[in-house]
């Protein structure tokens, strides 16, 4: 009778040693992950750029829902402003896109143009449209809902992409080099003054006293301190075709199609130093930095994120896959907008950070000690006490 007591006494302490495991085991795999991840969600830092009030997240995006808006034309540049998306939409013109449902883009508006729509810049009342054959496009925007009868300037090049600083619209003109047009008046631009590049110039980005050009053979940087009398241009020359740059700092960031992101120093652009190279799956065209990141138009492959908080050696690309062929991007708050050619508009939310290359779900033992200390740590810490208890008896 005695053993019997003993043996019962010894299950019913075996039964509750198991039932004490399993509260361990799920404190440990549900609430501190849980825990990790709603920390790591706050990981946010304002940064001082365009805008210094916005809140921008400074690691990647997970892989994330991807919203689209289809067009009827080939989506090959992006602008956001305010509550729009403009698309310069190839034979379509431009469309422009409702976004202040990011995850449910509206019906495109059409404007369409004389030539075909390769690149788009907006600002104020008025989007400028790289119109190839037809060199500059000016449409009032005023009614997003309703645009304007587009107002042109030909050009003498192929009008591929444009950039609008102050009082003069910058072209990359293909064969032409670069054009500017004097928009003072954007219902009757000027007369286009050239400078004419050895390559085929198929992006511009205008910082300060230099127009930096994307062009082809790499990139070409142009004093426009004159805008009426553009200064001759110095080369850096890059291993593949240059199609995109953007400019941040002192670094130029530059598509640079089958040799990915290519990045430049450009501190003294009379100068500009040894390209430093990042490959890419895809073929790199348009470039958006925003924070520590460089956003990768990279076609077939979609989206690429670089980190690029040390430009001098850029991080490992972390990619989310579109339908179509991205083309250009803009990113803006939480979310990266994309032409991705045939299939329009692709919203990518990147509001979601995880460190690249770090498997989701994967904690560091460190970590879970620490945050059985911070949160959770009172279940996990009764259950070990109550464990090393039985043990002793």
């Amino acid at each position: 009778m005695q053993k019997s007591k003993k043996k019962s006494k010894k299950i019913k302490n075996s039964k509750k040693t198991k039932i004490l495991l399993i509260i361990l085991l799920v404190s440990t795999f549900v609430v501190i992950p849980n825990l990790l991840i709603s920390i790591q969600r706050d990981s946010e830092i304002p940064i001082d750029e365009k805008n210094p009030n916005e809140i921008i997240n400074t690691r990647p995006p997970e892989a994330s829902p991807v919203y689209y808006e289809g067009t009827t034309g080939y989506a090959f540049d992006i602008y956001v402003s305010g509550d729009y998306a403009y698309v310069a939409d190839y034979t379509s013109g431009l469309a422009v896109i409702d976004i202040s449902d990011p995850t449910n883009p509206g019906t495109p508006v059409y404007k369409n143009t004389t030539g075909w729509a390769y690149g788009v810049y907006v600002s104020g009342d008025y989007a400028y449209v790289a119109d190839y054959d037809s060199g500059l496009a000016v449409i009032d925007i005023s009614d997003p809902t309703d645009p304007g009868t587009p107002v042109y300037e030909n050009t003498t090049g192929w009008a591929c992409g444009v950039y609008v600083s102050g009082d003069y619209a910058y072209l990359a003109n293909g064969y032409g080099g670069l054009a500017i047009i004097n928009i003072s008046d954007p219902t009757n631009p000027g007369t286009p003054v050239y400078e004419n590049t050895t390559g085929w110039a198929c992006g511009v980005y205008v910082s300060g006293d230099y127009a930096y050009l994307a062009n082809g053979y790499g990139l070409a940087i142009i004093n426009i301190s004159d805008p009426t009398n553009p200064g001759t241009p110095v080369y850096e020359d890059t291993t593949g075709d240059a199609l995109g740059v953007y400019v941040s700092g002192d670094y130029a960031y530059v598509g640079d199609d089958t040799s990915g992101l290519a990045v430049i120093d450009v501190s003294d652009p009379t100068n500009p130093g040894t390209p430093v190279y990042e490959d890419t799956i895809g073929y790199a065209s348009g470039v958006y930095v925003s924070g520590d990141y460089a956003y990768v138009a990279d076609s077939p492959s979609g989206l690429a994120i670089i980190n690029i908080s040390d430009p001098t050696n850029p991080g490992t690309p972390v990619y989310e896959d579109t339908i179509g062929a991205a083309e250009g991007v803009f990113v803006s708050g939480d979310y990266a907008y994309v032409a991705v050619g045939s299939s329009g508009l692709a919203v990518i939310d990147i509001s979601e950070p995880i460190d690249p290359g770090t498997p989701r779900g994967a904690i560091p033992f460190e970590l879970i000690i620490i945050a059985s200390v911070i949160g959770g740590g009172a279940v996990i810490g009764i259950a070990v006490v109550v464990l090393i208890r039985r043990k002793r008896k």
